[in-house]
């Protein structure tokens, strides 16, 4: 796996090969090298012979509550690992966990692309001070990334506004990589939907899940009383498998 770091600065090229020299996850590909061709700057990690999850609801895959809460499980456990590794100063957050971000291989979810990730410390990698490394209230900044082409349900855009959206998503802790997984894992329901306008609805009236992993979702995209870290909401969905 080779990222192209083209219209990416020298010093988040620099941060984001820290972070993975850093990493000894087995569901994150292993780091290999990083260097630099003329201006532009490569990543090389492990090759995962996986498809994106967002490719697969491409082509018309429908996933199944228990399949579901199996892969939220798997990627809950990845993100255990990342923010509470045996060394405290590597805790890394994410920040970009969605569908396209999700690699499936044998059934077994794999998380690429850390061009988002920060360390929890920032005293780890000071030089790259982030942009949006701020509370609430401040303003959001536009994203250069493209937009996910998996179709999102429209009320969940609406929930909590694209605003705290996209603060939620950039926040510097854990809630941000929780958040992102609510969202991923709503998203793995699209496909049910097949009459247009069903997406005016809330994702809750529409999508055929049972009562408590309604719940669970819910506080996985909860601003203010949602789980406190991934090994809090692993515990919550192991206890309704």
């Amino acid at each position: 796996m080779i990222k192209d770091e083209r219209n990416s600065g020298i010093l988040p090229f620099q941060l984001e090969s820290e972070i993975l020299r850093r990493i000894a996850h087995p569901r994150v590909p292993g780091f290999v090298e990083a260097f630099t061709a003329g201006d532009v700057h490569y990543i090389v990690q492990e090759h995962i012979d996986g498809l994106p999850l967002s490719s697969i609801l491409d082509i018309g895959r429908r996933f199944h509550e228990a399949e579901v809460k199996g892969i939220v499980l798997q990627l809950l456990s990845i993100l255990n690992g990342l923010h509470r590794p045996a060394q405290k100063e590597n805790a890394v957050i994410h920040r970009d966990v969605r569908l396209s971000n999700l690699l499936l291989k044998d059934k077994q979810v794999f998380l690429i692309d850390f061009g988002y990730a920060r360390f929890l410390d920032p005293a780890q990698f000071v030089f790259c001070p982030d942009p949006l490394q701020y509370k609430f209230s401040a303003a959001v900044g536009s994203e250069k990334r493209a937009p996910e082409k998996v179709k999102e349900l429209p009320s969940l855009k609406k929930i909590p506004g694209p605003e705290t959206y996209k603060l939620l998503r950039r926040e510097i802790s854990p809630r941000s990589d929780l958040f992102g997984v609510g969202v991923a894992a709503v998203d793995l329901f699209t496909t049910w939907v097949e009459d247009e306008s069903q997406f005016e609805l809330s994702w809750q009236e529409v999508l055929p899940l049972s009562g408590q992993f309604i719940v669970f979702l819910q506080k996985l995209l909860s601003q203010k009383d949602g789980f406190s870290s991934a090994r809090e909401a692993l515990a919550c969905l192991e206890s309704i498998l």
